[in-house]
């Protein structure tokens, strides 16, 4: 039975791809370089690493999400 809850290995990518790029990057593009797929990207943002981000210039409405780690 596979385990429930985040994988430490895609956290690690992700922070690795957010830590190289430190005024934000679009979840498409963080997905791209990380080698995941864009809504397990998505997912652990908002539910896993959601402490450590923050969104860069939010738009109301907008369907483009810009993500970087806090400062």
């Amino acid at each position: 039975m596979p385990k429930k809850g985040p994988d430490s290995e895609k956290m690690k990518k992700i922070r690795k791809v957010l830590s190289k790029n430190p005024n934000g990057l679009w979840i498409r593009e963080i997905a791209r370089q990380a080698g995941l797929d864009k809504s397990t990207v998505s997912i652990y943002l908002s539910k896993y690493l959601i402490n450590e981000v923050e969104e860069v210039f939010p738009i109301k409405g907008s369907l483009i999400k810009i993500v970087r780690l806090k400062k």
